[in-house]
């Protein structure tokens, strides 16, 4: 994948997911968020937009950004959808390993074979996580620190198996 990242989906609708894609959103992306459950889709959703107009409120977000994230953040509760044509999906599930090595193998069969697949983890191995995937070269850690429309602050992290290419889109991606 040599194109810029355009669209992006976040998996999990928590916290961090939220606002993950809030971040996105108002990088100006494409940018879906999931969650498995559709209340708490909602809830991150709806939470993302009220960060956002609180921070047009205090003028600390232009109004022309304020609406960029109402028409390009979307709630999906269909994975497949969530990720069909995302160039960089970001999962931001619970801490458990079982769990997000199987995320990476549905990626794989669910994503475009470009797509670049990150993890929001903190502390597990990023490259244990990255031989579940089907290209594990594509696979590099975006840790967002919280609450991410703040601090501006994101670690990457590289799995042993990560690509030189892999992370330079990941580095283009937090710049923007």
């Amino acid at each position: 994948m040599s194109k810029p990242i355009q669209t992006v989906a976040v998996l999990g609708a928590g916290t961090m997911g939220a606002g993950i894609a809030q971040v996105a959103a108002m990088a100006g992306l494409t940018t879906r968020l999931f969650d498995v459950d559709t209340a708490v889709l909602q809830r991150g959703i709806d939470r993302a937009l009220a960060q956002v107009a609180e921070g047009v409120r205090r003028g600390k977000i232009t109004a022309e950004v304020g609406e960029r994230v109402r028409l390009s953040l979307r709630g999906a509760s269909n994975l497949k959808e969530a990720v069909a044509d995302a160039d960089l999906v970001i999962e931001a599930a619970p801490e458990r390993m079982e769990m997000k090595k199987e995320i990476f193998s549905s990626l794989s069969a669910l994503c475009r074979e470009s797509a670049i697949l990150a993890s929001n983890t903190s502390s597990l191995s990023l490259t244990e996580m990255a031989a579940a995937a089907t290209h594990p070269g594509r696979v590099v850690g975006l840790h967002f620190f919280n609450p991410p429309h703040i601090m501006k602050l994101v670690e990457i992290v590289s799995a042993q198996q990560t690509t030189a290419a892999t992370l330079q889109l990941a580095r283009d991606f937090v710049a923007a």
